[in-house]
């Protein structure tokens, strides 16, 4: 299911994109750094339950990469809510208790491409900060010991425009 919904991602980050690529500032590595820090603030947010941190956070036009094309959060900031309300199933775990379990990854879509044996289409263009981050898959020793998370909300596409980070893309 996972790999069918990275599929999706591609083709719908595709149809999605219509800005040319945009050269940003700094190394790579630099950039996954930030956007894992990013990342990480939207994962906390899910312990906190803090909705109007995600709801900000987001672009005015999402991505659902599950295949239901793109959709505007306007308006929907209730939905948006309950959403983040049920990341974490488990209420009585912890946002350590998340990094203790879960591997973290910030992947580029080529990196995205060879994790999962999925070619981009050719016409397929990116931002130089379209990145994804892969949070659900459990650390060696943890395989369903205590799933805790709707992996779902663990996995989503940021992007840094103007200095600042938002989530492009969502998975359903």
């Amino acid at each position: 299911m996972k790999y069918n919904l990275i599929l999706n991602v591609l083709l719908f980050i595709t149809l999605g994109t219509c800005s040319s690529s945009k050269k940003v500032t700094g190394n790579l590595k630099d950039l996954k750094q930030e956007a894992k820090a990013f990342s990480l603030s939207i994962i906390e947010s899910y312990f906190t339950e803090d909705c109007k941190k995600h709801y900000n956070s987001m672009s005015d036009s999402i991505l659902i990469m599950d295949g239901d094309g793109i959709f505007s959060k306007i308006g929907k900031e209730d939905k948006l809510c309950r959403s983040v309300k049920k990341a974490i199933r488990d209420k009585e775990k912890t946002f350590q208790d998340y990094i203790d379990s879960y591997n973290i990854e910030i992947l580029t879509p080529d990196e995205l491409t060879k994790k999962f044996n999925k070619s981009l289409p050719d016409y397929y263009k990116t931002t130089d900060s379209d990145l994804f981050f892969i949070g659900y898959e459990f650390k060696q020793g943890k395989e369903r010991i205590d799933n805790f998370i709707w992996d779902d909300m663990f996995i989503f596409m940021v992007r840094k425009e103007n200095q600042i980070w938002t989530i492009k893309g969502v998975s359903g």
